[in-house]
């Protein structure tokens, strides 16, 4: 049998899945919901994400959501006959799924999650893994409710956290883990042949909500302390590194794994002074030692090239 499916998203990763379902013989792709196209870059250039460029270069027919998906979308839908597909999949969309599409769909919307749900629930999940310091996560496939990531599970595909990763390297190995079966599970689910497994209520950790720029920030005391591996008893950094510490209770810790989990984006930063007056400096790759000091490996001061924290430390007053 084939089953018809609509997809939602806009990476590379909601490529990695379309380009699985369009080489899968038991599936059609209906149709493809994405953002409209974004200007990007120190040139500004407007430019199509991925899964846009996907269904032009596959001739799929697709909509462009330029905030939210709004009523006249719905109006849009019923008034064009826009067809029922089996399945819509939703991966790395990064809006919210009004109810009549969650209805849209003849048996079910589904949506790709990259952690081991209840864990981490939020548009940040595998920045909060790292975060956090966790040793093994999942990557996990769910039915779509109103709530965020609350959905039954049908499938989860555990994987180790290498402890020099970023979220680069995190998101990378879910959704490579993932696209090996997921295909399948959802032929198992409409076959009645998977039983989807409700989720508790309560989620044993803290929402992995959207970071912000902010969230980033370290005082310079604090990171200098943590460069001799001491306390500092005023604290002046962000209220998530606050709450982070307060579990972890070391910085040096905190920091090493803030940098990863921050890299590419927001960064861990603070604000140094050097030759040419106050600077941000972001800290790019960092560790702890065996004696618990925080070592920072590469650095990027404002207006400078991403260095050595020795070369750095020349500029500083």
């Amino acid at each position: 049998m084939i089953y018809t499916i609509a997809i939602a998203g806009s990476t590379t990763h909601t490529l990695l899945c379309a380009e699985t379902l369009l080489r899968n013989p038991n599936f059609k792709i209906s149709w493809i919901m994405t953002p409209t196209p974004k200007i990007l870059g120190r040139k500004q250039v407007l430019t199509k994400n991925p899964l846009h460029l996907f269904a032009e270069k596959n001739h799929f027919q697709h909509f462009l959501i330029e905030q939210s998906i709004t009523n006249t979308t719905q109006q849009q839908f019923h008034n064009q006959n826009i067809a029922h597909p089996d399945f819509l999949l939703v991966v790395d969309f990064g809006y919210l799924i009004p109810d009549w599409l969650l209805r849209w769909p003849t048996h079910g919307a589904l949506n790709i999650h990259p952690s081991l749900l209840p864990r981490w629930r939020g548009s940040s999940p595998g920045q909060f893994v790292l975060l956090y310091g966790e040793e093994k996560s999942a990557v996990t496939l769910m039915t779509m409710s109103q709530g965020l990531d609350t959905g039954d599970i049908l499938y989860q595909e555990e994987f180790h956290v290498d402890p020099l990763w970023t979220q680069k390297e995190y998101y990378q190995k879910s959704f490579q883990s993932i696209t090996k079966a997921f295909a399948e599970k959802i032929i198992e689910f409409a076959e009645k042949k998977l039983t989807p497994q409700p989720q508790p209520v309560m989620s044993p950790t803290i929402m992995a909500r959207r970071l912000k720029k902010e969230d980033g920030f370290v005082a310079w005391d604090v990171l200098s302390n943590a460069l001799h591996n001491k306390e500092v008893k005023e604290i002046t950094t962000s209220q998530l590194l606050r709450e982070v510490h307060t579990d972890l209770k070391k910085w040096p810790v905190v920091l090493a794994q803030a940098t990863r989990a921050f890299s590419p984006w927001p960064t861990l930063w603070t604000l140094v002074q050097t030759n040419k007056g106050e600077k941000r400096m972001q800290i790019v790759q960092s560790t702890v030692t065996e004696k618990g000091n925080l070592v920072l490996e590469k650095v990027k001061i404002e207006g400078e090239v991403t260095t050595d924290w020795e070369s750095a430390q020349k500029t500083l007053i």
